[in-house]
């Protein structure tokens, strides 16, 4: 096997939550190119059978979309039944819808209410959870099961007013150590950080005034498809050894606080 072999994903099935027009669309369109059946997941139907119909317009692309509320625990059953109806067993789950988010101008700290409190775990807690448990038996029996979940660098660093979501993202940290531990050795559970991202690397207008670029070391937004590196590599072979960790990918922001 050559080393770019390793990279590949052929005949696996992968589900991808919060695929939009950012690193869920580039992600999705990475695995279907190295060999994997994608099955992705939003709550706009109009946009995942946008990008279904891309995948599947590709040499062997194999995509199918299902409207899902990743909160909801009966939309998340939903998706992984239809995906095993058309590709079989679950191979890769990649964990990208996230929610909780407030700004400054929804009100500040106090905009945290008990609604977006819930929302936010139900979203970035308790969708990778219930996923975990719902594609459990299948990477059991197959023995390679990959959990990749989407951390933000509020879950490491505290970003007022955002607090519900940094919180809920910082339990989405001890939830990957923890099922990486449990799951093991027949899933790998990782994550993986991105920050201060937008599908064209340019700073969208909700971020402005917010400095989040200056807090990066290397001083810029990053692109969404500048993601797509590092999930290859915790979906693929070439991380079989790689389990309970995460990937930085976030401009140095995490990684250089002083």
């Amino acid at each position: 096997m050559s080393v770019l072999d390793r990279f590949r994903l052929d005949g696996r099935t992968a589900i991808l939550t919060g695929v939009g027009p950012g690193v869920g669309e580039h992600v999705a369109k990475a695995y279907a190119e190295l060999g994997a059946n994608v099955v992705i997941s939003a709550r706009s139907q109009d946009r995942l059978d946008r990008i279904a119909a891309e995948i599947n317009a590709a040499a062997g692309g194999r995509a199918l979309a299902v409207a899902t509320d990743a909160g909801e625990k009966a939309d998340l059953e939903n998706l992984v039944r239809k995906a095993r109806e058309a590709f079989g067993p679950i191979h890769i789950v990649f964990n990208n819808a996230a929610a909780g988010v407030v700004y400054a101008h929804d009100g500040g700290l106090w905009a945290n209410t008990d609604e977006v409190w819930k929302t936010a775990m139900d979203v970035n807690v308790l969708g990778t959870w219930r996923l975990a448990e719902l594609t459990a038996k299948d990477m059991e029996a197959h023995g390679n099961g990959v959990i990749i979940s989407v951390q933000s660098c509020g879950g490491f660093t505290p970003v007022p007013p955002a607090v519900a979501y940094g919180v809920s993202k910082a339990a989405l940290a001890f939830l990957t150590r923890s099922l990486a531990k449990a799951l093991a050795p027949h899933t790998r559970v990782n994550a993986l950080c991105v920050g201060s991202m937008s599908p064209d690397g340019l700073e969208a207008e909700i971020h402005k005034g917010l400095g989040l670029a200056e807090r990066n070391a290397i001083k810029r937004f990053g692109a969404a498809d500048e993601a797509v590196g590092a999930a290859i590599l915790l979906a693929s072979d070439a991380s079989s050894y790689t389990t309970g960790s995460t990937i930085f990918v976030e401009g140095g922001r995490v990684g250089t606080i002083s």
